[in-house]
């Protein structure tokens, strides 16, 4: 007789801060709880030719803002998800087995991951307890093959067969490496892969198990794992990479410099394997394609936000393309495979980019409702405005609960990435040292050294909306290690200093390293000093910079809202916004130094627990009114508006008089403009 979930959990799950002190220092150790006698930490069978290593999930205590931000998530939809929507509100994972598809469960999956990592970063218990229930109940009803997941698709037939075991392994590899949760992830993972017919070269998404098995490779030490992983990543590329779709990960095409046809999130997951494969095997070649596959994103499809115009599928760069917040998400996740591959900061650089831009611009501020598509300009967002949709007016821009009704794959996904971004800004190099990788209110409790000595760093910075970091290291041992911080691209003068003694910077690919013996109250101070820019779009656009932030014009909204049975509640209900404000804007800047144009403002004192509803800093900048910039009105219908394309300057008239308009963080805006007509001098990109 199989155990029930709550006979396979050995004691109650309950997490308190000392536990999570000892499972920060414990899994950033590598002292794993369910690895069979086998593994061999050190082996070099196991041995990694990335240049970082990630820490567990719990390693990172997100503070400040940081902190009450993720926790304002936990409490509002990473929560109540399940209260409120379909599937998340079924039993998916947690024993029905019915159909209609693979996609109930894929959703559901989604959203078991990212609670679970957001209950380990935030030490919240009662979250956790909701999602052990699917992750025990999975475990303990394993088949006799050591297959796990649902027996609607047991049978490897049909559609995306493997795709959601993917999506729920993940929050599996979160409890195992945070060492929260049942035992014995690893092993059952193990005897999962190695014993399932199914082929994981087709269909397509089937191929992204890859993470996961060479996870299960690193737990356990099993070569038969990475001969599977490399077998099924060689048939791939073999069998489907160059069927129309999907050769844009085939070998035949992932070197042209051209344009992706392919659907974003497949691409997204599909692009980091062999950035992972590299890791195990060293190959070369693994990481040239992993190169290469992320090179034509940023030559074609990059949006203002950080993110990829992928409206399902790649699209252009205009003022109007969108990205699905899946995208955001899983872009980021990869770009963290790429990170500990390459050690280049440029990857931190896009992450921090999306994490600071494109995701909060994509979710209501009180963590009530997100948007399916979201984009850089969007006048209003309303179950019948989705422009990238014009013939029926989808309800995607709407901000939901579970903005896409049936394919409720962002209203699960969402709630991954800041968990994910709070558990990467802290990485191991392969030398054994330290490397800050993105920047936060936090506090790093891990060890270093070939003693494995507990080392406790704080670190306070009202970052990104201001330019000092302090690291201050507060555990009670002294410790000799390499400590690397990253010095994003944009910053052309960093300053740091050691208990206030200049330390001289030389950068290499994005990083200063210090080699010094740390001790109890040593303080580093580094200074990013952000400097504007600006960058040119098509059809004439112009958009601002400053740091990492972008800045937008925030349209003052007119909220109301509505409920879709099954999707929402009166309590988490959807929200259509409209514009109540003034939004067409050219900007008039000339080609003079951005300094002399725009002027920057910070408020006095401590920011808020609220940056985005708060923002601490605006820009001022000149500007004219447009006339006949308008909403696009392509079916006559009354309440069917779209946010237009930017206007055609020699068939309209701008305004003479100039005006100086308010930007924000593009984070703080839920209706904005953040691609401008330009009124200027044509320029290439510049900054100050």
């Amino acid at each position: 007789m199989k155990p029930t979930p709550s006979q396979h959990l050995s004691q109650p799950f309950v997490l308190d801060r000392r536990r999570f002190l000892e499972l920060g220092l414990a899994s950033a150790a590598g002292l794993l709880v369910d690895a069979p006698s086998h593994a061999a930490e050190n082996s070099p069978a196991i041995a990694t030719h990335g240049l970082f290593m990630e820490l567990a999930p719990g390693a990172v205590e997100p503070q400040g803002w940081l902190g009450a931000w993720l926790s304002k998530q936990a409490a509002e939809l990473g929560s109540h998800l399940p209260e409120i929507s379909w599937p998340f509100s079924a039993e998916y994972w947690n024993g029905l087995e019915q159909g209609p598809s693979w996609w109930p469960w894929e959703q559901r999956a989604y959203w078991t991951d990212g609670a679970t990592r957001l209950a380990i970063v935030t030490r919240d218990s009662t979250l956790m307890q909701k999602v052990q229930v699917p992750i025990g109940f999975t475990l303990a009803h394993a088949r006799a093959n050591g297959y796990l997941g649902p027996s609607y698709f047991e049978d490897p037939i049909g559609d995306e067969h493997r795709w959601p075991q993917m999506v729920f392994f993940r929050s599996l590899m979160a409890c195992a490496d945070a060492q929260v949760g049942p035992s014995g992830i690893a092993e059952a993972m193990r005897k999962h892969y190695l014993n399932d017919p199914a082929d994981y070269a087709l269909p397509e998404r089937n191929i992204t198990n890859i993470e996961p098995m060479l996870w299960c490779y690193r737990q356990t030490g099993d070569p038969k794992l990475l001969s599977l992983a490399e077998e099924s990543w060689r048939r791939f590329q073999a069998q489907v990479a160059d069927t129309p779709g999907h050769g844009d990960l085939g070998s035949t095409r992932v070197y042209a410099d051209s344009p992706i046809h392919a659907h974003g999130v497949t691409y997204a997951e599909t692009a980091k394997l062999p950035a992972i494969l590299y890791m195990y095997t060293g190959n070369p070649e693994y990481l040239r394609f992993a190169l290469a596959a992320q090179q034509r994103i940023f030559s074609h499809h990059m949006l203002v936000d950080g993110i990829p115009s992928t409206s399902e599928w790649f699209r252009t760069r205009t003022s109007l393309d969108s990205h699905e917040t899946c995208d955001i998400v899983d872009h980021t996740w990869g770009w963290g495979y790429m990170l500990q591959a390459t050690g280049d900061g440029v990857w931190s650089d896009r992450i921090e980019r999306a994490c600071f831009n494109a995701g909060p611009g994509a979710i209501r501020n009180d963590w009530k409702a997100l948007q399916y598509f979201s984009c850089p300009n969007q006048f209003l967002a309303t179950e019948k405005s989705d422009h990238n949709v014009m013939a029926h007016g989808s309800y995607m821009m709407a901000y939901q609960p579970n903005p896409g009704q049936r394919t409720a794959c962002c209203g699960g996904n969402v709630h991954r990435l800041y968990p994910n971004y709070v558990s990467r800004m802290w990485m191991r190099s392969v030398e054994g040292g330290l490397v800050a990788t993105l920047y936060g209110p936090s506090t790093l409790r891990t060890t270093v050294g070939p003693e494995r000595t507990p080392v406790e760093i704080v670190q306070t910075t009202e970052y990104p909306f201001r330019d000092t970091i302090t690291f201050r290291f507060a555990g009670a041992h002294e410790a000799k290690f390499p400590l690397a911080l990253r010095v994003p691209a944009w910053c052309k003068r960093p300053q740091l200093t050691l208990n206030g003694s200049t330390v001289t910077l030389t950068p290499q690919k994005g990083f200063v390293t210090l080699e010094h013996r740390f001790r109890p109250g040593d303080t580093l101070t580094l200074t990013l000093p952000m400097a504007l820019a600006r960058t040119a779009w098509p059809y004439g656009g112009v958009a601002l910079e400053r740091g990492p932030l972008v800045f937008s014009l925030p349209i003052q909204e007119k909220w109301s809202t509505f409920t879709v049975p099954d999707y929402s509640t009166s309590a988490f209900p959807g929200y259509n916004a409209t514009p109540t404000s003034a939004w067409n804007y050219g900007l008039a800047l000339n080609a003079s130094p951005l300094d002399g144009q725009i002027s920057v403002h910070e408020s006095n004192g401590a920011i808020s627990d609220d940056p985005w509803s708060h923002p601490p800093i605006n820009i001022t900048v000149a500007a004219r009114k447009i006339e006949n910039y308008t909403l696009q009105d392509i079916t006559n219908q009354e309440g069917q508006s779209f946010t237009p394309p930017l206007p055609d300057l020699a068939f309209t008239q701008v305004h003479p008089e100039l005006e100086q308009i308010t930007l924000v963080p593009y984070g703080s805006t839920q209706l904005r403009v953040t691609i401008f007509p330009d009124l200027g001098t044509p320029h290439a990109q510049e900054s100050s």
